[in-house]
């Protein structure tokens, strides 16, 4: 672990955070930076930069923490921000360290008007918006006129390092470079006190030992929210299984209940034409009774003896002796 400590924190560049924060602690390269990103401000001095300093917009709201803080002498405020890995919450994100940023900015009893500009500045290890841009710059607007930008005071930039577009001013290219561990131009002035001041932080110890102390606790919290994660998925998918089970269950239960209704209906359909051929049935019989009725009248006024007459009818209607007997008994 030690080892695998000490050549994550030889290897690590600008593109970590907290690699990041303590090269940008040089009052030096904070300000050129910021001169690069915003050159129209020109920006002459600011104050010593402040890392990790927290800020609350309610005594029970969620804190932010600002890797680097600082203001210009004309007041603005600077956050700047390295974001390592994408969580998918980068607008809600910016939206609440620029809430936090933004309070600073009016002091009591000041008129609204004379309130401070805030910049939160954010440097992405990947494209935030998934739009290919390599910068993003973020003003409030009327939706009804887009071009038209509401000028609030806030203002939030970000960068998509890994980009190759180039669209931003070289010098401001090369700092993105130097983040991205691409080649630079040696000659470049924030170039060189950048590898020098990353040469500085790397001999401190202190620091060394805190990144070291940093990294097993986020290698532990990772290792915890990825139990959590594991744990919430597997609930998800039992929850999902356990739903997909009842609608099999609902499933089966109509296809049940539709079973038993065909069944009830073939019955009823069964019952109807057994209906109807004991109708049909009585009804033959009825019209074989009136024929044989008709027969032995008929017979009889051709004055057939009934001897004659009874072995006719029962010959030509296949009849029981009984049955014979009933005829004549009428």
């Amino acid at each position: 672990m030690n080892e695998f400590l000490r050549k994550k924190w030889e290897m690590a560049g600008l593109a970590d955070d907290y690699s990041f924060n303590k090269v940008m602690l040089d009052y030096d390269i904070c300000l050129e930076v910021l001169r690069r990103i915003l050159p129209d401000l020109h920006i002459k001095k600011i104050k010593l930069p402040n890392n990790q300093q927290e800020f609350a917009v309610a005594p029970d709201a969620k804190a932010v923490r600002f890797d680097i803080y600082t203001t210009d002498e004309q007041g603005n405020h600077y956050d700047i921000e390295m974001q390592v890995a994408d969580h998918h919450n980068i607008a809600k994100r910016i939206r609440y360290y620029q809430t936090a940023s933004s309070m600073e900015a009016y002091d009591k009893g000041q008129p609204y008007e004379q309130a401070d500009d805030s910049y939160v500045i954010f440097f992405c290890n990947f494209d935030p918006f998934q739009l290919g841009q390599q910068r993003y710059v973020l003003h409030k607007h009327i939706d009804e006129i887009p071009e038209q930008i509401i000028e609030d005071g806030q203002t939030d930039i970000l960068f998509n390092v890994p980009s190759l577009r180039h669209d931003v001013d070289p010098k401001m290219q090369a700092f993105l470079d130097m983040i991205a561990q691409r080649k630079v131009e040696a000659t470049d002035p924030l170039v060189v006190k950048l590898k020098e001041r990353i040469a500085v932080v790397k001999r401190n110890r202190k620091w060394r030992s805190e990144y070291m102390r940093r990294s097993v606790y986020e290698m532990d919290q990772e290792m915890r929210e990825k139990k959590i994660r594991e744990g919430e998925r597997k609930i998800r998918d039992g929850k999902r299984e356990l739903l997909e089970g009842k609608r099999e269950l609902q499933k089966g239960k109509r296809e049940l209940q539709k079973g038993k209704r065909e069944i009830k209906e073939g019955q009823d359909r069964l019952k109807e034409k057994e209906q109807l051929i004991q109708e049909r049935e009585q009804k033959l019989h009825e019209n074989q009774q009136t024929i044989i009725k008709t027969s032995i009248l008929a017979m009889r006024e051709l004055n057939i003896d009934e001897t004659t007459i009874r072995k006719e009818i029962k010959e030509k209607f296949n009849l029981s002796d009984k049955k014979i007997k009933d005829y004549f008994a009428e």
